[in-house]
């Protein structure tokens, strides 16, 4: 799919796993952004996704079921990384720099079919709109996952000590990136809510920042689910 495609109902239902009912519903109340050409929705694929995820991420406690079914893909974060997945203090302290540093980690990792393809898809969301948000956070990613980017589903975490200047709303530097890096377009909004969601615990990313190992990150991301599912 390309970012200018045009999508009927029933392919965009078919895109999110929905009952086309339901599409045409959703737009009608406006959850949904499209336009009319005579009586029939049609949607831009771009517009939809940048919707769903910003949806997402200014929602972290909403599941990402609630947009979408993805009971098939709802894995925890803990399962789809570890330490080789992660970097702990990232060398470059430009926005260029640390995508390049994740990409190849993300190659090394052998999750990214490309350092080289991934870099750019990044470069490209990014001069779209930052993916930083705020508190010292950035969730980098690619504008259409697929397994042409990625030859698994995975995510990359990388900290910065001295803090990157990322375009973030709240003009803070960033410390620490997670990096998703999806298959398909259901695993990456589930993916997207579940960052989310580990990034609105403030007394976590504070420990994330003093973690000294690659385990104690590790041991952190197993600490947070376990509260999530004591909080729910």
């Amino acid at each position: 799919m390309t970012d200018n495609m045009i999508l009927t109902t029933r392919e965009l239902a078919k895109y999110l796993k929905l009952n086309e009912k339901t599409v045409i519903k959703m737009a009608q109340a406006g959850e949904l952004p499209g336009f009319k050409v005579g009586n029939q929705w049609r949607f831009y694929l771009l517009t939809i996704d940048e919707y769903l995820q910003d949806k997402i991420v200014k929602q972290p406690a909403r599941p990402a079921s609630g947009i979408i079914e993805s009971k098939s893909v709802d894995i925890p974060l803990s399962r789809l990384t570890n330490e080789a997945h992660i970097v702990l203090d990232l060398h470059s302290q430009e926005a260029d720099g640390v995508l390049f540093e994740l990409a190849e980690k993300a190659r090394q990792a052998g999750i990214a079919t490309s350092a080289e393809n991934l870099l750019i898809q990044l470069k490209k969301r990014e001069q779209m709109l930052s993916t930083a948000i705020g508190n010292g956070v950035a969730i980098p990613h690619p504008r259409n996952p697929s397994d042409e980017i990625f030859q698994r589903t995975g995510v990359i975490i990388g900290r910065s000590l001295k803090g990157v200047t990322f375009g973030a709303p709240d003009a803070k530097k960033v410390h620490l990136f997670f990096m998703i890096c999806a298959t398909d377009v259901i695993r990456h909004l589930n993916l997207l809510s579940k960052v989310a969601g580990l990034t609105s615990m403030q007394d976590i990313l504070k420990e994330f920042l003093k973690a000294k190992t690659k385990e104690g990150i590790m041991r952190l991301l197993l600490e947070s689910e376990r509260a999530r599912i004591i909080s729910s």
